[in-house]
């Protein structure tokens, strides 16, 4: 397996490290913005109508999956960095192979080599689409 430099490995570092902070501040304003519409709906004189609480109910519960999908990509971040702490930053976690490092600048989380990941996109290809 090919050894990143001390350049690429604090490159990718970089990266993970800009978008965990992005992600941070990005979790931290869904989570006050949804407090600041929560606080205008309890102090508001208009109790309105049942379209408007299920309007406020489709907007809560996109909040809460947008946060969980950022909060699922900064769990990715943090173990793509104890992975690099233990020196094993471009190794593939199925197979053990070398994931490249134009995979890796281009996707710092990157757990897989692009076999692996071709491999298990094609094995959970029917998970994400509804079977009605």
């Amino acid at each position: 397996m090919t050894q990143l430099t001390e350049s690429e490995i604090e490159s990718i570092e970089n990266k993970l490290r800009e978008r965990q902070q992005d992600l941070l501040e990005e979790v931290r304003n869904e989570l006050d913005e949804r407090e600041n519409q929560y606080l205008a709906a309890m102090m508001g004189n208009d109790p309105g109508d049942s379209c408007d609480f299920s309007l406020a109910d489709v907007l809560v519960d996109l909040n809460i999956v947008r946060v969980d999908r950022q909060i699922n990509e900064l769990r990715e971040i943090e173990s793509k960095l104890a992975q690099t702490k233990k020196g094993n930053m471009n190794e593939c976690i199925e197979c053990g192979k070398e994931i490249g490092l134009q995979r890796l600048l281009a996707y710092p989380t990157a757990m897989r080599c692009m076999s692996c990941q071709e491999r298990r996109e094609q094995m959970y290809a029917h998970e994400g689409h509804s079977s009605l």
